[in-house]
């Protein structure tokens, strides 16, 4: 979510999407497809990630929904690995956004693990 919310903000879209309930999840005209995402609003809602569009939104009339921008998420994902190593070349991809940083040994570098983050 956050990905697509900073791009939308800096190409002048001025309502910040992790502010209001918001999922990723399809193209919103036909509201067919599954959240793939969420803002934190959102999950007040009891929106869940891999629920249907359909389902989301009934819980919240008023959910806004923005289709995937698989290009724009890789991108960040590249960025966010390539951030990474320069911390330690032994990382682990878990998914488009979450990686294993391995510190051993690093604390010569980066005294905490921590800190560095």
């Amino acid at each position: 979510m956050s990905w697509e919310a900073v791009h939308r903000l800096q190409h002048g879209d001025p309502l910040d999407l992790r502010t209001v309930p918001s999922v990723v999840g399809c193209d919103p005209v036909t509201r067919h497809g599954i959240v793939l995402t969420k803002s934190i609003p959102a999950k007040k809602f009891d929106i869940q990630t891999g629920e249907s569009i359909l389902s989301a939104s009934a819980k919240c009339p008023g959910l806004i929904i923005a289709p995937p921008n698989y290009g724009l998420y890789m991108q960040c994902s590249r960025a966010f690995g390539d951030i990474l190593r320069e911390f330690s070349p032994l990382i682990e991809q878990y998914s488009i956004d979450e990686y294993f940083v391995d510190f051993t040994n690093r604390e010569r570098l980066f005294k905490d693990p921590v800190e560095a983050a």
